[in-house]
C-alpha cells in the first residue's frame, strides 16, 4: 500500500459510521433519481412500441456479457484487497483498456451474425453502435472499484443520479422525435458517457505511472473466480430475453422486457446500491464473526420488511397495475410481470448473498452455485418457452422461488459466521406476514372500486398493514421494526448534525 496515499488506501473507521452516511447518500441519490426511473418505466413505453423494447433487449444480453467478462472480476478484486500500489492498479487499468477495444472490434465485426441469428437486420444494426459502450466500459471499470473501496458513496450516488436523468432526457427527446429503438441506444450511450466522466472526476488519478505487472495474478485469481461466477448468473438472466428474441420474436420480447423490468430490475437496483455499500463493510469485518453477522442480519431484516410487502401487492394487481402505468398495449405484459414476482419476492435477499461468497473469499463455493443456478434457471426457460414468453415467465418465478432460493440459502451458509438457521428465523416474520398479505389483497380483488387508482392504493396500504401487523407478532418482526425507529430518530439526525458542524 502506498503509505498515505488517499487514493489506494481502504478507508478505516467506524464501520456503522460509513454504513449510515452511505446509507443516507445513496437514499438521497435515490430519491433524486426516482422521478426519472419512473418516468423511465412509465413514461417511454407510452411513446415507443412493443417491438423498440424488443430489438434493444435482444442486444442489451450481449453488452452485459462481454462487459462482465472485460470486468473479470477486478472491481470486486481491488475492493477486497488489503493493499493496492499505484503502478498495479495503472497496469490493471491499461490491460483492461486494450481489452475493451478489442471487444468492441469483435462485436462490431460480429454484428451481421447477431442480425442472422434473430432474424432481423435491425438487431445487427443496433449491436454495431452497441460495440462502443465497451469502450466506455474500459474507461470506468478500474476507476469505479477505486472510488467503492474509498466509501465514496455520495460521489457514486451523484453519478448514478446525474447519468440516469441525462440518460432519461436523451431517450426521451429521442422518443418524441421518433427515433424508435434509437432512443434507448442513446439513453444508455449518455449515462454511460456520465459514469466515466463522474468516475474520473471522483477519484482524482489519471494512470500517468509506468504500469507495473508484477504481483497482479492474484487480483486475476480472485477476479477470475467472481467473474465466472457472475457470469454464469448474468448468463442464465439473459438467456430468457435470447431465447425469446429467437423463436418468439420481437413483439413478445419486448412485452417479456418490460414485464422483467416492471418485477426485477428494481430489485436488481437495489442490489446494486446494496453492493457498493456492503461489500467494502463485509470485507473489512471479515475477521469479526459476530459483527459481520450482526450487520448482514440487520441489513436483510429491513429489506424483508420494507420490499416484501410491495412485492405481493404488486404481484396480485398485475393485470390492473400493468396497463395503469404504461398503457393498455402492454396488457400481454401482466402476467408475465405477476409470474416474475414470486421471484422478486426473496430477491432482496438472495441477492445480497453474492456479497457473502465474495466477502469471505469463498470463489470455489460461489462457483459452484453459480453453475447450479445457470443450469437449473436454462432448463427452466426452456421448458417454459413451448408456452411462449409468459410459459418462460413462470417456469423462472417457480423454480426460483421452490428450487434455488432453498439451495441458496443451504450453501451460502455451509461455511462462515452466517447459519441457515439465522436466515430462516430472520425470514420467517416476513414470509408470514407476505402469505397474509396474499390472501387479504387477493380477496380485496373481487370488491368494487372507483377507479384502478383507488384500488392500487388500497391494495398497496393493505398490504403493508397487513404484513407488518403479522409480523410484528414475532418477536424478529418487531426487533426489525424497532431497529427501523431507531436508525430514523438516532443516527440519522447524529449524521446530519456531523455534516452541518463539517460544513
Amino acid at each position: 500500500m502506498s503509505g498515505g496515499d488517499p487514493i489506494f488506501e481502504a478507508k478505516e473507521g467506524s464501520m456503522q459510521t460509513h454504513a449510515v452516511n452511505g446509507a443516507l447518500a445513496i437514499g438521497i441519490a435515490q430519491l433524486l433519481k426516482l422521478p426519472f426511473q419512473v418516468a423511465s418505466l412509465l413514461v417511454l413505453p407510452r411513446l415507443l412500441q412493443p417491438i423498440d423494447y424488443g430489438i434493444y433487449a435482444m442486444i442489451d444480453p450481449l453488452v452485459s456479457i462481454s462487459a462482465l467478462i472485460l470486468n473479470f472480476g477486478i472491481s470486486q478484486a481491488i475492493i477486497q484487497a488489503p493493499a493496492l500500489r499505484r503502478e498495479q492498479v495503472t497496469g490493471l487499468f491499461w490491460i483492461t483498456l486494450i481489452a475493451s477495444c478489442a471487444a468492441a472490434a469483435i462485436m462490431l465485426a460480429s454484428s451481421p451474425f447477431v442480425a442472422a441469428f434473430y432474424h432481423d437486420p435491425r438487431a445487427g444494426l443496433v449491436a454495431a453502435v452497441c460495440s462502443s459502450f465497451l469502450i466506455l466500459t474500459g474507461l470506468m471499470n478500474v476507476h469505479e472499484a477505486l472510488l467503492n473501496r474509498q466509501m465514496k458513496f455520495g460521489w457514486v450516488a451523484m453519478i448514478s443520479a446525474v447519468g440516469m436523468a441525462l440518460g432519461f432526457g436523451a431517450s426521451l427527446v429521442a422518443a418524441l422525435l421518433g427515433a424508435g429503438y434509437w432512443s434507448l441506444v442513446l439513453g444508455a450511450a449518455v449515462q454511460q458517457i456520465v459514469s466515466v466522466i463522474g468516475v474520473w472526476l471522483g477519484v482524482g488519478w489519471i494512470p500517468r505511472e509506468k504500469p507495473s505487472f508484477k504481483g497482479l495474478l492474484h487480483f486475476y485469481k480472485f477476479g477470475g473466480a467472481v467473474m465466472l461466477a457472475d457470469g454464469a448468473t448474468v448468463m442464465a438472466r439473459e438467456a430468457d430475453s435470447v431465447l425469446i428474441g429467437r423463436y418468439v420474436g420481437g413483439v413478445g420480447l419486448g412485452h417479456y422486457d418490460r414485464g422483467n423490468k416492471l418485477a426485477i430490475v428494481p430489485i436488481q437496483r437495489i442490489n446494486t446500491v446494496l453492493q457498493q455499500l456492503l461489500l467494502p463493510i463485509l470485507s473489512r469485518l471479515n475477521e469479526e464473526g459476530e459483527r459481520y453477522r450482526t450487520a448482514y442480519l440487520r441489513i436483510i431484516r429491513q429489506l424483508m420488511l420494507f420490499v416484501t410487502p410491495g412485492v405481493v401487492a404488486l404481484g396480485v394487481t398485475a393485470p390492473i397495475l400493468v396497463p395503469f402505468v404504461i398503457g393498455e398495449q402492454w396488457a400481454p405484459a401482466a402476467p408475465i410481470f405477476a409470474w416474475l414476482t414470486l421471484a422478486a419476492l426473496h430477491r432482496p435477499v438472495s441477492m445480497t448473498m453474492d456479497l457473502l461468497f465474495i466477502s469471505q473469499a469463498r470463489m470455489r463455493d460461489y462457483l459452484i452455485w453459480s453453475a447450479f443456478s445457470t443450469v437449473t434457471s436454462l432448463v427452466a426457460f426452456i421448458i417454459g418457452l413451448q408456452w411462449g414468453a409468459v410459459g418462460v415467465a413462470a417456469a423462472f418465478g417457480i423454480s426460483d422461488l421452490l428450487i434455488r432460493a432453498p439451495a441458496l440459502w443451504y450453501w451460502v451458509t455451509r461455511r462462515g459466521p452466517i447459519l441457515m438457521a439465522d436466515l430462516y428465523l430472520s425470514a420467517a416474520p416476513f414470509a408470514a406476514g407476505a402469505v397474509a398479505a396474499f390472501v387479504v389483497v387477493s380477496a380485496l380483488q373481487s370488491l368494487p372500486f372507483h377507479n384502478d387508482f383507488i384500488q392500487l392504493a388500497v391494495s398497496a396500504i393493505a398490504a403493508y398493514a397487513i404484513s407488518w401487523g403479522t409480523s410484528a407478532l414475532f418477536h424478529r418482526g418487531r426487533a426489525a421494526m424497532i431497529d427501523s425507529m431507531r436508525l430514523i430518530r438516532t443516527e440519522l439526525p447524529r449524521l446530519m448534525r456531523r455534516r452541518a458542524a463539517s460544513a
